[in-house]
């Protein structure tokens, strides 16, 4: 009978430490299985400061307890923490990720294996010709072929990714029939809704290399200088009518050049 009173005890004992609206309770010698077991962060010890968490009424003064708070996740960061971990596990950062991801919606929306084929025999021919091809993209076409090093200089520039990865779509003409040609001979012979970028005798002969760029549109002739490194923006949405040429054209310096917006 006596055997029998104490295992009551004990199991009224252990149903009043894990019961759901108290405090779990551990004692002195427990602490330090409980400290090197996995303990949610949620979980804090009760003698921290500022934990606000209340002593059972039969505690032992000196004793220790376990508090348990129950939190909401957050579905957002928790989403957030996943793509970290999956950016970090393939090797690249979240702005390389924004990057390319922003290089396949262009090259989506600018259609870039659509505008820019291999060429053919007839493109070789066109191009000997000097015509403007009507379905080869945005064209940079050559008037001044009396400053070479300024010339090889610009076409590297153009080729050279902008800092956020951009690059201008353009199929070069460079033949001496556009020699000393000016805007009304170019926009004259232009295919519709094509975009004219002209390395003329004002670009090559200024250390800064700004282009002439021009759109016929309607009949109506506008033009727009534009500094290299800016030209992917002006070229890339110009193409996809992502933009309007008032957005450039009001955004140019005091000199009338357009080198990004601020």
């Amino acid at each position: 009978m006596r055997r029998v009173l104490l295992l009551t005890s004990l199991l009224v004992a252990i149903t009043a430490c894990t019961s759901p609206t108290d405090p779990v309770r551990t004692s002195t010698a427990e602490q330090g299985e409980l400290e090197s077991s996995a303990v949610s962060s949620d979980s804090f010890w009760a003698d921290d400061l500022g934990s606000g968490c209340q002593p059972p009424p039969d505690a032992v003064e000196g004793g220790a307890w376990l508090c348990a708070e129950q939190t909401t996740p957050d579905p957002q960061a928790e989403q957030d923490r996943l793509a970290a971990l999956t950016q970090e596990a393939q090797g690249s950062s979240p702005q390389d990720a924004r990057r390319a991801e922003e290089e396949r919606l262009r090259q989506v929306m600018a259609g870039d294996e659509a505008a820019h084929p291999e060429l053919t025999a007839e493109d070789e021919a066109l191009a000997a010709s000097g015509d403007l091809p009507a379905d080869r993209g945005s064209l940079l076409i050559r008037t001044d072929f009396t400053h070479q090093p300024q010339w090889e200089a610009l076409v590297g520039a153009l080729q050279t990714p902008s800092p956020e990865g951009f690059v201008p779509f353009l199929s070069t003409v460079e033949h001496q029939r556009w020699a000393g040609a000016s805007i009304a001979d170019v926009a004259a012979a232009a295919p519709p809704d094509v975009l004219l970028v002209l390395a003329d005798a004002t670009a090559l002969s200024s250390p800064e290399m700004p282009l002439l760029v021009v759109q016929v549109r309607g009949g109506a002739v506008q033009q727009l200088r534009v500094a290299p490194q800016a030209l992917a923006s002006v070229e890339n949405n110009l193409s996809i009518a992502n933009m309007d040429w008032e957005d450039f054209a009001g955004s140019t310096d005091p000199d009338g050049v357009f080198r990004g917006f601020a």
